[in-house]
């Protein structure tokens, strides 16, 4: 569907696509679009590249990176198995109801950032971090999570327009249903990490121990959880890879 673009599709079409989006702004959206010259404009995401040019993103020896040829036909990925609007990693990580309720060491932060959130949630396979259209990259739910019915990766490839709606609502995004979403917290163990970390006698062991076991984490994330400077996080990481 090129409802943006082109405005062919019907009203009931375009709010059954627009699923994620207010019924009332769609017909209002949709009656401009009809009744409008927009022409034919392609700045949207077909000019950036396209969700089903992805490799498996399960297979890391496929095509990641490469637009297919004309001729090539694109890899088999599994299909959404809900059609529902799905949290987004924001809201997950802005959820207290998810993270504890608090009453850990003051040195500790109880809740991580989104990313923090996107780390640990590609640590233990629910994202997968790909290259996506000209020189980016965007977090993508992984294959076994979209099988499993955890949830699936929003693409308004065919929806939005780049210029009218914006690079927020015009590119691929990730999204867990609603009621999967403690399910998958739960796997983060992130409650271990607090717990660990709050045991420790000082700054500096729970930062070695940090960087043994978490180095994927954010430098900030680090330094909240050991109570180390930003700075001092960064050296020792150095130190490290060194």
């Amino acid at each position: 569907m090129d409802l943006i673009r082109d405005g062919k599709a019907s009203l009931k079409d375009a709010q059954d696509a627009l699923y994620r989006d207010d019924p009332e702004m769609v017909a209002r959206l949709h009656q401009t679009v009809t009744e409008s010259p927009w022409g034919h404009s392609r700045l949207a995401m077909g000019d950036y590249g396209l969700l089903e040019e992805l490799p498996l993103l399960s297979d890391p020896e496929g095509l990641s990176g490469k637009r297919l040829r004309h001729d090539d036909k694109a890899p088999l990925r599994p299909q959404a198995q809900r059609k529902e609007r799905g949290v987004i990693v924001k809201e997950m990580a802005s959820d207290v109801s998810l993270w504890g309720d608090g009453d850990l060491s003051p040195d500790c932060a109880v809740m991580p950032d989104r990313e923090a959130l996107c780390r640990l949630l590609q640590e233990n396979c629910w994202l997968k971090r790909a290259p996506f259209g000209r020189e980016q990259s965007r977090w993508f739910v992984t294959d076994t999570a979209v099988e499993g019915g955890y949830g699936q990766t929003v693409d308004p490839s065919n929806i939005h327009s780049l210029k009218i709606s914006g690079g927020k609502k015009s590119f691929p995004f990730p999204v867990f249903y609603e009621d999967k979403v403690r399910d998958v917290i739960w796997t983060l163990g992130w409650d271990i990490i607090l717990n660990t970390v709050s045991a420790l006698k000082d700054k500096k062991a729970r930062l070695a121990w940090l960087l043994t076991h978490h180095s994927y984490l954010p430098n900030k994330t680090l330094a909240d959880l050991s109570g180390m400077g930003i700075a001092t996080v960064e050296r020792r990481r150095r130190e490290n890879d060194g």
